[in-house]
C-alpha cells in the first residue's frame, strides 16, 4: 500500500496494488472424474472434507459424493484438487 496525493481533490489516497495469486482452484481441462477433491466448505459440520467425483454437469458443475453425507452438486470455486 502507498499513499498517493490526488492533485484534483486536494488529499491523500490510499493506492492499493494487488497482486495475481495463481488460483487454487482447478479449472475445468484439470478436473476429471473418479478423483478426490477438497472440500473448501463441507455440506455439514460433520461431513467428510472430501468428495469424490462422479461425473461433469455442466462447463463449471460436477456430480460428487461426499462419505456419509451423499451426492452433492460442486462448483469449480467450491473444490480443490487433492494432491
Amino acid at each position: 500500500m502507498k499513499l498517493e496525493f490526488d492533485t484534483r481533490l486536494g488529499q491523500a489516497t490510499n493506492a492499493y496494488t494487488w497482486e495475481s495469486l495463481p488460483s487454487r482452484h482447478p479449472a475445468s481441462d484439470q478436473v476429471a472424474p473418479s478423483t478426490w477433491v477438497k472440500l473448501i466448505n463441507p455440506p455439514t459440520a460433520f461431513s467428510f472434507d472430501e468428495a469424490w467425483l462422479l461425473c461433469q454437469v455442466s462447463e463449471h458443475e460436477w456430480l460428487g459424493w461426499v462419505p456419509d453425507h451423499g451426492e452433492i452438486l460442486l462448483n469449480l470455486d467450491e473444490f480443490i484438487v487433492s494432491l
